[in-house]
């Protein structure tokens, strides 16, 4: 027995010493470049740094605009879908249904409209009296025209038979015109921008834009004829003989006037007319991601990457918390202003009297100037935040399909009386922004997590 136990641990003391002598053999060999491969060698190697800016790794921050640049001008993401999904035209038929008209009397349907606005919204989420609002707007003979005192651009206060207010914004540009200003802000308001706007609200499920319709206005039978005394003294006669007019307004001057078309237009303008709120108190305030508006000055938000996170911190109004709604909507507002192009909300409004009053999606003419440019920082407050509503998250997904530029097009032809209101330019346009949007928020989610960046309410 004790025979056996000593051969055991003999055994395993001989086994013990040709491991280490194997070991010590292999750490020469390596240290000498020793053995049949006497050129080759072993490194301890370091990965290779990339260059290029990298987001911040920190939960409540977002992501940098140099680094979200890199990342969506190498995306190969295409949204330019062939077919639409079930969703998409299931939520089509229902728009379609609610943009027709129903032959109501102008008295049941300035009724109804009058019943839309909440806190929350400008036209219920379904609402079949709009399609009658659509043709009020349109053909419903004007009885007065007026200066409104709103806004630095050239628009008329109209009034409707019925008693019904509208704001008339004139056409500037063609279809075809672009704004070749150093800003996103340059030029004078697009006034198909404000039509587009708002069918953009209903495919988007943000009903916070008044209706807006295109319509043929006669400068003198209609504005002319039942215009107030201030309106009327900005009225002339060109070189051809065609009514114009500058109207009131901080930049209103003559050299800056709108004149009826030639040949057989005679005095007739192509216009957009919005339904204004009547009897509806509006609160305006200065927006978190304003800019400066200044040459060569930027604003906090521009310079620091943290400006979300802080402006949190600082402001109760734009918490991230159940029952708060302002900094959602003021991304939801990116999203809508980054598709059409939008660059110039400076401020933004909200009924007054309600503490958690929804953000308003107004004046929506600085849009549509360049087709073939992408003003990434209209995105801030979705980069910088890196959250977003998932219900916003989920119509956004969903209109991928359709693609969204076409799903425009076929709402906007069908209701606008002035024809096609985007270039085929402007309408892949949103197809690629969309796009972009999308991907920045993978991004974010690259950043924290799918459960962080989508929030539930």
């Amino acid at each position: 027995m004790l025979c056996r136990s000593f051969r055991v641990s003999f055994g395993l003391v001989i086994a013990l010493a040709v491991a280490i002598l194997c070991n010590i053999y292999l750490v020469f060999l390596l240290w000498t470049g020793g053995g049949p491969q006497s050129d080759y060698h072993y490194e301890f190697t370091v990965p290779p740094i990339i260059s290029q800016e990298a987001p911040i790794k920190i939960k409540d921050s977002g992501l940098n605009l140099n680094y979200l640049k890199n990342m969506l001008n190498s995306s190969t993401n295409n949204v330019d879908k062939t077919s639409s999904s079930r969703s998409v035209i299931s939520m089509m038929n229902k728009l379609k249904r609610e943009l027709k008209s129903r032959g109501a009397k102008t008295v049941d349907t300035l009724g109804s409209s009058s019943k839309w606005v909440s806190p929350i919204m400008l036209i219920p989420s379904f609402t079949p009296e709009l399609g009658d609002m659509i043709k009020y707007l349109q053909t419903s003979p004007i009885t007065r025209a007026s200066v409104p005192r709103v806004g630095t651009q050239l628009k008329v206060m109209i009034t409707l038979e019925g008693g019904q207010k509208a704001l008339l914004k004139p056409q500037w540009y063609d279809r075809h015109h672009r704004i070749d200003g150093p800003d996103v802000y340059s030029g004078a308001d697009r006034h198909n921008g404000e039509i587009v706007g708002f069918y953009l609200s209903l495919l988007l499920g943000m009903r916070r834009t008044p209706v807006a319709i295109g319509r043929m206005i006669n400068l003198t039978s209609e504005i002319l004829a039942n215009a107030d005394r201030d309106l009327a003294a900005t009225f002339f006669k060109n070189n051809q003989s065609h009514s114009c007019f500058y109207g009131v307004c901080r930049y209103c001057k003559p050299e800056l006037s709108v004149c009826g078309g030639e040949g057989d237009l005679g005095d007739l303008i192509e216009s957009t007319v919005i339904l204004w709120l009547n009897d509806v108190k509006l609160k305006s305030n200065r927006s978190p991601w304003q800019r400066t508006y200044k040459k060569n000055v930027r604003a906090l938000w521009e310079t620091d990457d943290d400006f979300c996170m802080k402006l949190q911190k600082q402001n109760k109004v734009f918490r991230l918390e159940a029952g708060k709604r302002r900094l959602l909507d003021l991304i939801d507002a990116s999203v809508f202003d980054f598709l059409i192009s939008n660059g110039d909300r400076h401020h933004y409004e909200i009924i007054d009297g309600y503490s958690e009053a929804a953000v308003l999606l107004l004046d929506n003419g600085k849009s549509f100037g360049r087709p073939d440019l992408d003003y990434v920082d209209i995105l801030a407050p979705l980069y910088q935040c890196c959250v977003i509503r998932k219900s916003t998250y989920k119509r956004l997904e969903m209109l991928e399909s359709g693609p969204l530029g076409t799903l425009i097009e076929e709402l906007t032809l069908k209701d606008s009386l002035i024809g096609p209101l985007l270039t085929d330019e402007h309408v892949q346009a949103i197809n690629r922004r969309l796009g972009k949007v999308m991907r920045t928020i993978q991004l974010c989610a690259q950043v924290k997590s799918w459960d962080d960046v989508l929030v539930p309410y």
